[in-house]
């Protein structure tokens, strides 16, 4: 246990337990990502800016290369094609989930901390694969001191109740060993509700990018770590300002998380 809490004081603040994680990884369904064409040279500015890079397997071994970087580099574990909507070029008929590392191999590419996904409002074999692979993850991380991050993605077609199918899967991800879980945020009741049970650190996605600022300070002082950002970040005109802002806006504010 010590062994994974020392890894994730590299995304995760030591002093303040603060985050703010941004996702490079959807290229891995979705192809080359806007603004990442050239990924190491694209990525490199925003090391100093971020406590925490996700990236593919293929993505983490080109920052290496770039020797001392200020963000805690995290490898994506599983793929799925739920990222992609009806506009993709081949767009999923049916969602599918897998994991493509093991715990050794992450621990092997260097990562500080280990991300996959748990997948709500699908087919039952769907969700309870995710969460199976949530569960033996965590474990063979523990084995190796490596932290897994759980990311609660209710996309699916059966979530009714938006706030409530959040809740359910934090708890999942709680439940099944996640040193850390990162949801959408899920609206001001459901976040209330989050901050009285997860005992972990816990990061929160913006409803978009220009209200991240707004919520920023909702999620701090609802017990959250901070923000996780998705690869959209890239095509902001100015996506390093932007990221600037929001560290200085995570390290100025006086709410404190539990």
């Amino acid at each position: 246990m010590q062994g994974t809490k020392f890894r994730r004081n590299e995304f995760i603040g030591s002093a303040d337990q603060r985050g703010l994680i941004l996702d490079t990884s959807a290229g891995l369904s979705l192809g080359v990502l806007p603004g990442l064409a050239h990924f190491a040279e694209d990525a490199r500015p925003f090391l100093r800016l971020v406590s925490g890079l996700v990236c593919s397997p293929g993505q983490i071994g080109r920052l290496h290369s770039l020797g001392k970087q200020e963000a805690g580099l995290l490898v994506r574990m599983d793929w799925n094609n739920t990222l992609r909507g009806p506009d993709f070029t081949l767009p999923p008929t049916t969602p599918q989930h897998k994991v493509i590392l093991s715990a050794a191999d992450a621990l092997n590419l260097g990562a500080c901390g280990m991300v996959t996904t748990i997948l709500l409002g699908y087919e039952e074999e769907i969700e309870a694969a995710s969460i199976r692979s949530t569960v033996q993850l965590a474990l063979a991380g523990m084995s190796l001191g490596l932290p897994l991050v759980a990311e609660v993605r209710p996309s699916g077609p059966r979530v009714s109740l938006y706030g409530k199918a959040v809740e359910l899967g934090a708890s999942y991800a709680l439940e099944s060993g996640a040193e850390v879980i990162v949801v959408p945020h899920p609206g001001a009741v459901s976040l209330a509700t989050l901050g009285k049970f997860i005992s972990v650190p816990w990061l929160v996605k913006p409803t978009n990018l220009q209200a991240a600022q707004a919520e920023l300070a909702e999620v701090l002082a609802a017990g959250a770590a901070g923000l996780w950002l998705e690869h959209t970040v890239f095509s902001l005109p100015d996506a390093v300002g932007y990221l600037a802002d929001l560290g200085q806006a995570l390290r100025s504010d006086p709410a404190r998380v539990g």
